[in-house]
Parts: C-alpha cells; sequence; structure tokens
C-alpha cells in the first residue's frame, strides 16, 4: 500500500497536535502512516516506519522541543531528507510546534529554510494548507478519487502505478462485457476528475463481473446484488436502464430487477408509448422482426417485459438475449459464451429461474434462430477434440434428410462438445441427458427448416429485385 502523508514526531506532542492532525487528515480522505494507525501487535517497529517512510510520497515532520534530541523522530526526519535529497520532488512538510525559525536553524540551518507551517495559525489553518500541497484543488485524479470513496470503494493513492495502468486498460474497455457509455455519467465533459472516476469504476465493476461470470445465464437475484455492491453501477444502471437491460437482459423480466425496478419500468412504458404511436401511423418500422408483421408494440430490449414479447419472432428474442441489440455506439460485448451454450443452459435445469413462457420462447428462439452450429476451431472456444467441426459439415453438406440422425463422426462431434459445454457452465445433467433433451427438441430439424426459410426468402427478394430491373 502506499500513502500520501508519513507523520514524523516525537511522542510528547501527540496529544497536543499530532494526534488531532491525524485525525483531521484522515477525515478528509488523506492516507497517512501514523503509528496509531498503521502499526499492528507484533509488527517491528523500525521495519513498519521504514515502510512508511518509503511508501509515503510526504513526510509530514513536528518539529517541536520534545523532536530534536529524540532518536527515532531524528531518524525519521534523515530518512526523509535523503530521500528529497535524492529526488527531484519535493517530500518535507514541517510543521513548527512551540519553536521558530532560530530554534530550527539551531538544530538544522537547512531545514530552517524549508517554508514550514506554524502550529500557532490553528489546527484548521495547518490542515488546509498541508492539503494544499497532497491534495491540490483541481487535481483530476484527486477528485476522482474522492468521487469513488463516495460511493464505498477505497481505491490506492493517486501516486499508485494502479491509476496508470487501469487508465491504460480502459482503451479496451469497449471490447469489455458490462460496458456502459459512461461518457453520458458527467454533466460537465470538461471535467477530468469526474470523468476518470467513471472510468475507474466501471474497470472495478468489469473485473469483478469477470470474476463472478455475471451474464444472461446468471439467476436475477446474483446479478441485483452485484449491481447494489459494484461502485457507481447502480447509479449508472438507474440512468440508463435501457442499457442494463441489454447487458442483463433478465432483469427485464417483471419483477426481477429489485429497487431497480422502477427505473426499467418507467423506460418500458416509454418504449411501449412510442411504439404504440408508430403502430397508429401505420410505420413500418420493425415489421419484418414481428410475428404479425406489424410495428413492434415495444423495443427489443424490453421484449421479455411485454406479455407478448412485444410480438417480435422468437429467433429476435433469442438473439436479442444472447448479444444484445446494438442501439449504443460503440455496442456493447453481451455475448459471454458460444451460442450452443446458451441453447444447452435452456435445456438444463440451470434455467429453470426462467419463468416457462419466456423459457418456452427463448428456447424456441435459439432453434429457429439456427446458429447453433460451431465450427472446427473458434477464437472464443477453447473447445478441441478430434471429431470437431463434423456436425457443422454435415449439415452444411446435406439437403433435408428424412431422418434427423447425423453420422458416426458428427455425434461424436456433438458429445464432445456437450461434454465440454456441460463442465464450462457447471450443468448437473450428464451428457446423454443433454443429448436426449436435444434430440427430443427436434433441435436438427429446426434447423433444416430455418436453413429452407431462409432460402425461400432470398429466392423471393431475388425475384423482386428481377421484377424491378425488368420495369425500369
Amino acid at each position: 500500500m502506499l500513502y500520501d502523508a508519513f507523520i514524523s514526531h516525537a511522542s510528547e506532542d501527540k496529544e497536543d497536535i499530532v494526534r488531532p492532525l491525524a485525525e483531521a487528515l484522515r477525515r478528509r480522505r488523506v492516507a497517512i502512516w501514523y503509528d496509531e494507525f498503521s502499526l499492528l501487535v507484533g509488527s517491528g517497529l523500525r521495519r513498519s516506519i521504514d515502510l512508511g517512510l518509503s511508501k509515503s510520497r510526504y513526510g509530514i515532520v513536528v518539529l517541536s522541543p520534545y523532536f530534536f534530541g529524540k532518536s527515532w523522530p531524528e531518524w525519521e526526519l534523515d530518512g526523509l531528507v535523503q530521500r528529497q535529497l535524492s529526488g527531484s520532488q519535493r517530500v518535507l512538510l514541517p510543521v513548527w510546534h512551540n519553536v521558530g525559525k532560530a530554534d530550527v536553524a539551531e538544530h538544522s540551518p537547512s531545514l530552517a529554510d524549508i517554508v514550514a507551517i506554524p502550529s500557532s495559525l490553528g489546527l484548521d489553518q495547518v490542515v488546509k494548507r498541508l492539503m494544499a500541497v497532497i491534495q491540490p484543488e483541481g487535481s483530476a485524479l484527486v477528485t476522482a478519487r474522492n468521487l469513488i470513496l463516495d460511493r464505498g470503494y477505497e481505491p490506492p493513492v493517486i501516486s499508485d502505478d494502479w491509476w496508470l495502468d487501469v487508465i491504460e486498460g480502459s482503451k479496451w474497455q469497449d471490447d469489455e462485457r458490462w460496458n456502459f457509455p459512461i461518457w453520458r455519467m458527467s454533466e460537465h465533459s470538461s471535467v477530468r476528475g469526474e470523468n476518470l472516476a467513471w472510468i475507474v469504476m466501471q474497470h472495478l465493476w468489469q473485473e469483478e463481473a469477470q470474476t463472478r461470470s455475471i451474464t444472461q445465464m446468471t439467476p436475477p437475484e446474483e446479478v441485483v446484488q452485484f449491481i447494489l455492491t459494484q461502485p457507481g453501477l447502480r447509479e449508472a444502471s438507474e440512468s440508463m436502464p435501457r442499457v442494463l437491460v441489454e447487458l442483463a437482459p433478465q432483469l427485464a423480466i417483471p419483477g426481477f430487477a429489485g429497487p431497480l425496478e422502477p427505473a426499467i419500468q418507467r423506460a418500458y412504458e416509454e418504449s411501449v408509448s412510442k411504439c404504440d404511436a408508430r403502430r397508429r401511423n401505420s410505420s413500418a418500422f420493425g415489421s419484418r422482426l414481428t410475428t404479425t408483421h406489424q410495428s413492434p408494440a415495444c423495443d427489443e430490449e424490453f421484449s421479455l417485459r411485454h406479455p407478448t414479447f412485444g410480438e417480435y419472432e422468437p429467433s429476435s428474442v433469442a438473439c436479442s438475449f444472447v448479444q444484445g441489440n446494438g442501439f449504443i455506439s460503440p455496442k456493447p460485448n453481451v455475448r459471454a459464451y458460444e451460442h450452443i451454450d446458451y441453447l444447452l443452459w435452456l435445456l438444463s435445469c440451470r434455467s429453470s429461474w426462467l419463468p416457462c413462457s419466456a423459457h418456452d420462447y427463448l428456447l424456441r428462439g435459439m432453434k429457429e434462430w439456427a446458429v447453433w452450429p460451431w465450427q472446427r476451431s473458434s477464437a472464443s472456444s477453447d473447445y478441441n477434440s478430434p471429431a470437431a467441426g463434423e456436425l457443422s459439415l454435415w449439415l452444411l453438406r446435406s439437403r433435408q434428410p428424412r431422418r434427423f440422425t447425423p453420422p458416426v463422426a458428427a455425434m461424436a462431434d456433438l458429445r464432445y462438445r456437450f461434454d465440454y459445454g456441460r463442465e464450462l457452465l457447471d450443468l448437473p445433467e450428464s451428457t446423454d441427458e443433454l443429448v436426449e433433451r436435444f434430440r427430443s427438441e427436434d433441435v436438427i430439424k429446426a434447423w433444416f427448416e430455418a436453413q429452407r426459410k431462409r432460402r425461400a426468402r432470398k429466392a423471393l427478394t431475388l425475384t423482386g429485385e428481377a421484377d424491378l430491373s425488368s420495369k425500369r
């Protein structure tokens, strides 16, 4: 750990100035190395002090008649002086307590030349002048750290390289899951500290989401608990509920979002109102995605909240659930696993927390969407077997067969992939059980039917384009 400042003092000055000063600085969120705060029972005194001296940005030295002539305080002072001499930055911050310049010069003429703060000014002024150096106003890092502290997380002091690592890592945050357009969270885009605070908080909740594997498959109560315990995430979620239900579509299901329900419901009602206006105006917007071939009843990200799923096709609802809609730019990364793993999860009792209607619609949608076949290799999957890709090859090479039983090599691939997915998702069923459910749901038959419909639509489109061309 790094500290903002180390307090060097004589023990006789604790009651009079040192303890009140240390407590006042700590209340202002200054990370202080002070023996009463930092030394634990059994700690090696010299080693602990050496650590504090080396890991502190500044050394506050309370110079008093008691200070001079005592071995420990002067030894600490020597360490701070050495640091200041060996570097280019200011380290020593002297406070004169019951001494004047002549008293200090008698012991150290060079120390007397450093601008000091007389304790006679009063504790408030001493603290104010120290704060002007330790945490100068206008510092983006100080502002960011304080905003993060306000939200219940204690980041390292601003001199820690952790801040540089986070800022550097923020260049790739668009590729991470749980990525909000955090630039919306600052009222004034020019306030660098506020913007930096949101970058840091997003980095923290993305790391935690990765560690805890918070995805669309996570039960909603765990997702809500995750949101409520991450710095700034509840605020971002309530500010941007449409983004929230794209990143965590299970929270769009009525009653699943806990304290976030009001924000989601308001956004949903706005969506329904907007879509109702389109439908009254006979708009064709989004009509290709619905079962009625009319404009949808709500925006796609709220389809699981609507009683008839916004009248979207099951495949559209499944697509939205797995990989989002991308109505914000840059499009957030929503999908956490391969498509086949989402299908396996829906075949497993692990998905039983879903309401039956939502579960059945999503499962039907995954079958009709028909994007679950896996290739021989995938950059996002570690699956590898001698039979990898055999099922996909059979599907692509076959016209719709009378029987939907794959050959031996393709079935071996299916079993290997299901075994891999079962372990990846920690599914309780055996591979045999999952294969049997896959068969009973006629997933392969649905895949061939989806391909037939796609070919028919493509032919219809080409015919229409040919007719249009002939009329020109």
